[in-house]
């Protein structure tokens, strides 16, 4: 094995550091609101002036959906029961009585916590969009009341154009269920007035490529990369093609290919960097999405480089890369996916399933048969079911990914190159047991292609030196299972882990390594 010298990584050395450090910037900003809140008060007793009070009309539309409604846990504090909201759309204006001194900021929260809603458009998109709440003291949380009394901080965006689900879908690829996370504002850059640098995160997801199983993973890390100053992170993810859950008219009737949604992600990112010619963007992806993510970066490095050099980063987890059928569920699947008429009998099968079994049961069956998913998984899983070509793509998209994904295809130009100047800082993290992932491909994979060829290591600020052009490449050793976004623990130390190489990526491109 090579040696060893420590890494790049500047700010923090594990995550309670980051935790503390973050802590410690809530206590210190929550402290000078106070004493200027008190100084402001003090000069207002000492005046025989009123000031005038500027009525401040603050405008909320809302449409939501009781079936989408977002319940991803804080990764600090556990979320306020939210009351469900009856009716396909509601809208109502609201207007307060703003007052001009002192001027309180609105408190810095994670957008799911009392301060979010869903909001359900025509194309859809599932966007977490924040709402204003008054905070009477910083240390003490009050729910919004439309007559109790706010001031809106000025927030500089440093988007000319903020970024919304047609900056990311185009209309050919119409209609796709999606999910637009805005950027939260980071206090530190309020407070020290920071330039801010605007980024896309996409998140590309696995099979079944439903975008909403992984709502509570990319919510919490939208929350962490808050505190990264001067920085705006806009989060984006589409479900994959084919796993529309909505009965639209336009429906393709038949399945989305492998090489089919290899084509839709191009074209995602092409219209993303064509309509915002100065964002760079980083790429998620989750098992197959792993996949698509090198497919997409292969597809630029041969027909768009300059695209290419603008995708700073990409972090695959537990990617499913090479070699599919020889996992432990490929060798059991494989068998039975070339037997003439099985495929097409469990999709009428499960058609007739879901049509027949009353909604309670079909509940009570998967908890029964899949104990690791929570409530939220099991109502998205449902929907899935309910949809109509979902179970049909997720079955044969399955077949394709079997039989096509084998050899590592990829050139050095998509993993990295000595020379390169268009080396987009790959990080893949891989599951320890992963049944979705043979143990010796992996190994053979991290071997061939990983940084120094072992596995990264970047505990006690320790890393690979050789190959800094490489992927890092890591083997998870907290047990975290493949299906991760089911579950809100392993969501949320998941975004933990991704919002750390989210930095990292970030700090690299800024310093122009």
């Amino acid at each position: 094995m090579s040696s060893q010298t420590p890494s790049k990584r500047s700010k923090y050395a594990n995550d309670e550091e980051r935790k503390a450090a973050a802590r410690e910037r809530q206590r210190l900003y929550a402290a000078r609101k106070r004493a200027e809140a008190k100084e402001a008060k003090l000069r207002e007793s000492q005046s025989s002036i009123d000031a005038d009070v500027p009525l401040v009309s603050v405008s909320v539309a809302v449409a939501i959906a009781p079936d989408v409604a977002p319940d991803a846990p804080s990764p600090v504090k556990k979320r306020a029961p939210q009351k469900p909201v009856t009716g396909s759309t509601a809208a109502e204006t609201v207007t307060t009585n703003a007052p001009v001194t002192p001027r309180k900021r609105v408190s810095r929260r994670k957008n799911d916590e009392n301060g979010e809603v869903v909001v359900i458009n025509t194309n859809n998109a599932v966007n977490i969009a924040p709402v204003l709440n008054h905070l009477a003291d910083p240390l003490e949380s009050k729910e919004l009341n439309i007559k109790q009394e706010f001031s809106i901080p000025s927030i500089a965006h440093s988007f000319s154009e903020p970024l919304n689900v047609d900056s990311f879908i185009p209309p050919s690829l119409r209609p796709t269920d999606t999910l637009l996370i805005p950027p939260q504002p980071s206090p530190i850059s309020q407070l020290h007035s920071l330039p801010i640098t605007p980024y896309a995160i996409f998140h590309i997801p696995g099979n079944p490529g439903l975008i909403s199983y992984y709502r509570n993973y990319l919510t919490d890390l939208s929350y962490l990369l808050s505190d990264i100053p001067g920085c705006e992170f806009t989060i984006f993810g589409a479900s994959l093609g084919g796993f529309n859950t909505s009965r639209d008219p336009n429906t393709q009737p038949s399945f989305v290919s492998l090489q089919e949604q290899i084509s839709r992600q191009v074209e995602i990112i092409n219209h993303l960097l064509t309509t915002h010619p100065a964002l760079k963007i980083i790429i998620t992806g989750h098992s197959l999405g792993a996949y698509l993510l090198l497919s997409l970066l292969h597809d630029l490095s041969l027909h768009n480089p300059p695209f290419r050099s603008r995708v700073i980063g990409g972090i695959g987890l537990f990617p499913a890369l090479t070699h599919l059928a020889k996992s432990s569920s490929g060798r059991t699947v494989t068998p039975f996916i070339n037997i003439p008429g099985v495929l097409p009998f469990l999709v009428i099968l499960a058609r007739v399933l879901v049509v027949l079994i009353p909604a309670f049961v079909l509940n009570f069956l998967m908890k029964v048969l899949m104990p690791a998913h929570e409530q939220s998984a099991r109502d998205v899983t449902l929907s899935f079911l309910k949809s109509p070509l979902g179970v049909k793509q997720a079955l044969y998209l399955g077949r394709d990914e079997l039989l096509h994904i084998k050899d590592d295809e990829w050139a050095s130009s998509v993993w990295g190159e000595e020379t390169g100047n268009n080396n987009t800082e790959l990080i893949f993290y891989f599951g320890e047991k992963d049944h979705w992932v043979s143990d010796g491909e992996r190994e053979r994979l991290i071997e061939r292609r990983g940084r120094g060829g072992v596995r990264w290591t970047d505990k006690d600020g320790s890393g690979v030196v050789q190959g800094r052009w490489k992927p890092k490449m890591m083997v998870c050793e907290e047990g975290v299972r493949h299906s991760f976004c089911v579950s809100t623990n392993f969501s949320e130390l998941m975004a933990e882990k991704t919002a750390r190489w989210v930095e990292e990526i970030v700090e690299k491109d800024r310093s122009g390594l």
